[in-house]
């Protein structure tokens, strides 16, 4: 005759350590859609709504677990009124940070940096507007946050033309809105695309590391939107120094050979996203993903983790080489044109630099770790051609020899989720029947 929502707190050998119930009155659970959840502003909000109804109901937690709002009756188009109208979005806190794009007259579009700060704690997700960055109108063609402090704001704006052409790190003041100082990633003596790479930031000596992809003017043209990059022998990957002025103090470049370039029967490129960056004394050690292609469209390839020697006579990078995984290929590739599995796409090379910083739909990497051997090991998920399962896959050393082997294949339609505890446990979850939810702790 009644239902409750049952929120269950539980440790990572899912016993519960605490749980919460409320009422929702004389319903059935058929009635509902599938419960969803956020961690927005450092809540957990859960979201319940009914079938074939525009109302949501929010119930929102603190972190020590204690109700701190019961929301009713919001209006699903009014439920963040921010997160439908911006380009992108990043929160700190009880702050929101939105890049806005207005196309304006013939000198391009104009681009803005804005700052909201959530009204009410125990209230639907409404802001109050705090203060407005213009960027420079001319000849920007994006601009990326990247990280947020209490110092500053980082964004990675692309200049494709005029004076400034090249790429830039701005730090804006999160208090007053206003440019505390841009540093260029490229100069005139050293020319080139640097792309949007990991960041290190050092919050007592202020200094901070980018790891990222540098091109080449020879293999990417900004201005007449041309790529020339098939089959090249090497990749660059660039380091940055940037003290706490702001100051470029050191630009590094490695060259890192491709090794399957003779044997590979589908000519194309290697592009590096830098997903991991820490310093752990006297070397930067990070974790990188490549991915094969050309243009505009690259397929996930593999991982690599390595490590830059600081020294002061001569800044190294242990030696690695790029070649794309045949295992991995094995596990999601297949002849349908339409599947996004593990695909890195953009819709024009205009957005070429997106590559390196956007989502990925459907990532086939889960995770990713060195055993005790240090022989690297991938979770990989993919969606079967139909979209009817979603595939678990481990791949790591068996027996001196790589293989895959199925961790578990869910159906869709039980919205199957992970979730990565730490290097060794892992939790799977999946909705079987409306009244019967499954958590699962593996190991990998």
């Amino acid at each position: 005759k009644n239902i409750t929502l049952n929120v269950y707190k539980i440790d990572y050998k899912l016993n519960v350590t605490d749980s919460f119930f409320i009422s929702l009155g004389k319903n059935s659970v058929e009635e509902f859609l599938l419960l969803n959840s956020d961690t927005l502003h450092d809540f957990l909000n859960v979201y319940v709504q009914k079938k074939e109804k525009k109302l949501v109901h929010i119930f929102r937690f603190n972190k020590q677990f204690n109700l701190l709002a019961n929301i009713e009756n919001v209006d699903i188009a009014r439920l963040n009124s921010i997160a439908a109208f911006e380009s992108e979005i990043a929160y700190c806190k009880q702050d929101v940070y939105t890049i806005k794009i207005v196309n304006s007259d013939t000198t391009g579009k104009q681009f803005y940096l804005n700052k909201h700060t959530l009204r009410s704690e125990t209230k639907n997700f409404e802001y109050d507007f705090k203060w407005q960055f213009p960027f420079e109108k001319k000849h920007i063609n994006s601009a990326h946050i990247i990280m947020i402090n209490k110092a500053f704001v980082l964004i990675y704006v692309n200049v494709t033309d005029g004076t400034k052409a090249g790429q830039w790190l701005l730090r804006i003041d999160p208090l007053k809105g206003t440019l505390l100082r841009g540093t260029r990633l490229n100069d005139k003596s050293n020319p080139g695309f640097y792309s949007c790479g990991a960041i290190w930031y050092d919050t007592i000596s202020k200094q901070l590391f980018m790891l990222g992809q540098k091109l080449t003017v020879s293999d990417f043209n900004q201005q007449d939107n041309k790529l020339n990059i098939i089959n090249k022998s090497a990749v660059l990957p660039y380091l940055i120094q940037i003290d706490s002025l702001g100051e470029l103090v050191s630009r590094e470049e490695f060259k890192v050979p491709v090794s399957d370039l003779k044997s590979n029967k589908s000519p194309g490129w290697y592009l590096l996203r830098f997903v991991k960056l820490n310093r752990i004394k006297d070397y930067l050690v990070f974790e990188m993903d490549f991915y094969k292609g050309n243009n505009t469209c690259y397929s996930f390839g593999g991982t690599i983790t390595n490590s830059i020697s600081l020294n002061e006579e001569k800044i190294t990078m242990g030696k690695m080489s790029i070649s794309t995984n045949s295992l991995i290929e094995r596990f999601y590739v297949n002849n349908d044109k339409a599947d996004m599995n593990g695909k890195l796409c953009v819709d024009s090379l205009s957005q070429f630099e997106k590559l390196y910083y956007k989502t990925i739909p459907f990532e086939v990497k889960a995770s990713f770790k060195l055993d005790d051997n240090n022989a690297p090991v991938w979770l990989l998920k993919k969606s079967d051609a139909k979209g009817i399962k979603e595939n678990f896959t481990i791949l790591k050393p068996v027996n001196k020899a790589y293989g895959l082997i199925l961790l578990e294949e869910i159906n869709k339609s039980e919205n199957p989720q992970i979730y990565i505890i730490d290097n060794s446990r892992l939790i799977l979850s999946r909705q079987i029947t409306p009244e019967k939810f499954e958590l699962k702790l593996s190991t990998w």
